[in-house]
């Protein structure tokens, strides 16, 4: 029976090692914010750091949808994302914290969970002088983008343009006379684009139940 490799290199950012210099290079990459493994979607133009990532995420822009779900009209044409979404509905979170005990429907959630626990942040901010550290790479992209002032989501009935995909949502409320948000306060009716605003509108309810001392 082989042995396994012994790693051979070690990432001074995270301590993490690695026995494939390709693996180690790529990690590192993550870390550093480099473009060295980069590679643009040539449908939509969304970037990722791997190629592998950029093949599977090829497969959302053919026609084919062969898995759909049986509980609502949505249809996946990967499996695994077909089973991640069935999870949803039948309420299945089979991954479990040793820690406390919460329980996730996906195995990458317990991993970013697990660092509330061990105050790892292994995603560092490549901007020269911050050096600011995240617990997880989506959270370490939004802030880059603070810096960057990069903003890829576009509204496409008007100029502007957004960091963030639900700001763009709620935006897009306004284009579309759109009111998701009601007040939840029985009596009352009124509803409003975004929910930061009936959250403001139900201090001064005036069906507002008043708490009894």
């Amino acid at each position: 029976m082989k042995s396994h490799a012994k790693p051979k290199f070690a990432c001074s950012q995270c301590d993490k090692q690695f026995s494939q210099l390709r693996n180690f290079k790529y990690h590192m990459s993550i870390h550093l914010g480099t473009k060295e493994f980069a590679a643009s979607c040539p449908e939509c133009g969304k970037t990722f750091n791997d190629k592998g990532y950029l093949s599977s995420h090829l497969k959302i822009h053919r026609n084919k949808k062969e898995h759909a779900c049986p509980y609502c009209p949505k249809s996946f044409n990967q499996r695994v994302a077909f089973n991640m979404h069935v999870r949803i509905h039948l309420g299945l979170k089979p991954h479990c914290c040793q820690e406390c005990g919460k329980t996730f429907s996906r195995k990458m959630l317990l991993k970013q969970h697990y660092r509330t626990h061990s105050g790892e942040k292994p995603y560092v901010c490549s901007f020269e002088g911050c050096e600011k550290r995240f617990a997880d790479r989506s959270n370490m992209i939004l802030h880059f983008r603070l810096h960057s002032g990069i903003k890829p989501f576009s509204c496409n009935l008007c100029p502007k343009r957004f960091s963030k995909k639900h700001h763009l949502g709620t935006h897009l409320n306004y284009h579309l006379n759109l009111k998701p948000y009601s007040c939840l306060n029985e009596g009352c009716t009124q509803k409003f684009t975004q929910s930061s605003n009936m959250r403001t509108h139900m201090k001064k309810c005036p069906h507002r139940k008043v708490e009894e001392k």
